[in-house]
């Protein structure tokens, strides 16, 4: 259908005129400011998060049934394929790599637990293939953080082979004094990935500091993944929200929590978020799930000229870890209706002790924070010199004497090679 216009009458046509020409002369004043609104740099960057990801299965595991004998089947892309839609819409998704990526390396059965004090034992090792990174890449997943306790399953050959998996298909791998930058919307985003399990408190601190050194340099937003606290723990440790508000005051605009394989509360620090435990994600180290809770913690920060604002732009997608309660098929889904609402539920009743609750729809019901004002804490002097086996790694691999431990004393290389011939004191 053709449209007509309607012509301006003339008193209506010298009316805009004037008023035109007074804009102008108003704009042309010295001290009036201009008649048009100043225009802003507004820019946004989305990062989704996740737990646990063991690509993989544990050694006490057999074939059948496991995510080995499921990836042979369906192939890569079958893991990922009810979340990858998420992942692939936001600038940055984040995943906890639990497990080690090698072929040719041999399982440790000891390690040196440096938190405690004493040589261990492990219980659980988690083993993939290194093609396994790419079930990753190929879900829309761009970061994993790698410090975490099972990083050493298999050596520091384990250890590297799974450092070259992640470079040779793209993803970021960050871990203890090796963080990951990524340019999103002309700004940089930086990941850093700390464990406070086997590491001891001092230790955890130290990288912490050191890798907000680091990123504080040229980043634009910081994200911090912490590996901590203890299994199937439903509240957060006291060690747990002091190192949060910890990475909080040493300039961490979001903190990601993980270890417990359950979900643990959510805590807006000096609007900061922190997420104590994202749980299992997608997880081959169990056949039947103690737990399938899970979600996916996301995030959209707004920056105006650069300045990044403080907002609850925060969201939470309730899913399972598993298509299947009773069994894992190691492909998690997205969950609505009264089972999003139970695993909020849950979530909720885990945060209640820090003042926050999510709604139906996973969005946070908070009162805005009085004071946004973070205190400072001093970090490193100097900033991180990357490793890729960082001196860490060597530490807890070294099954030498508890003195030379307490002394601070690292034995000889030899003593790092040295692998466990029994395997006797694992249990099932």
């Amino acid at each position: 259908m053709r449209q007509t216009t309607q012509r301006s009458k003339p008193h209506i046509r010298r009316q805009t005129a004037l008023l035109l020409l007074l804009a102008l002369l108003l704009t042309m004043l010295p001290g009036l400011p201009a008649a048009a609104e100043e225009e802003h740099d507004v820019r946004t960057i989305t990062i989704s998060a996740v737990g646990d990801c063991t690509l993989g299965r544990s050694h006490v595991m057999d074939y059948y049934k496991s995510f080995d004998h499921v990836y042979d089947k369906m192939g890569r892309a079958y893991f990922l394929k009810n979340v990858a839609s998420i992942f692939r819409s936001d600038d940055l998704t984040i995943a906890n790599l639990e497990g080690v990526l090698s072929e040719s390396a041999k399982r440790r059965s000891t390690f040196f637990r440096q938190k405690k004090g004493k040589i261990d034992r492990k219980q659980y090792s988690h083993l993939g293939r290194p093609e396994y990174a790419r079930i990753l890449t190929k879900g829309g997943v761009d970061v994993v953080s790698f410090a975490n306790n099972h990083n050493i399953d298999y050596g520091r050959q384990g250890f590297s082979d799974t450092v070259d998996a992640c470079a040779s298909c793209g993803l970021g791998i960050c871990y203890y004094d090796t963080v990951v930058r990524r340019e999103i919307q002309g700004l940089t985003v930086g990941v850093l990935s700390v464990d406070a399990t086997y590491c001891s408190r001092e230790v955890a601190e130290e990288f912490l500091r050191a890798g907000m050194a680091e990123l504080n340099r040229d980043c634009d937003l910081t994200v911090v993944c912490m590996h901590w606290g203890e299994n199937y723990k439903k509240k957060a440790s006291r060690e747990q929200v002091e190192l949060g508000h910890l990475c909080i005051e040493l300039g961490a605009d979001l903190v990601l929590g993980c270890h417990a394989h359950i979900l643990q509360g959510v805590e807006r620090y000096k609007g900061r978020y922190i997420f104590y435990s994202l749980a299992n994600f997608c997880y081959g180290g169990r056949l039947i799930p103690k737990d399938v809770d899970t979600v996916i913690a996301q995030q959209t920060f707004t920056f105006v000229d650069g300045e990044l604002q403080i907002d609850d732009n925060v969201r939470l997608i309730p899913c399972w870890m598993s298509g299947r309660e009773d069994l894992n098929d190691y492909s998690p889904v997205v969950k609505t209706g009264e089972e999003a609402g139970r695993i909020l539920k849950t979530i909720n009743s885990r945060s209640k002790r820090f003042g926050v609750k999510f709604d139906a729809e996973g969005r946070p019901k908070i009162d805005p924070a009085e004071d946004t004002e973070v205190q400072s804490a001093e970090p490193a002097d100097e900033a991180l010199t990357p490793k890729k086996i960082p001196d860490i790694i060597r530490v807890l691999l070294d099954t030498g004497s508890w003195e030379q431990k307490k002394s601070g004393t690292i034995t000889s290389e030899e003593s790092y090679d040295k692998e466990e011939k029994s395997d006797k004191g694992d249990k099932k």
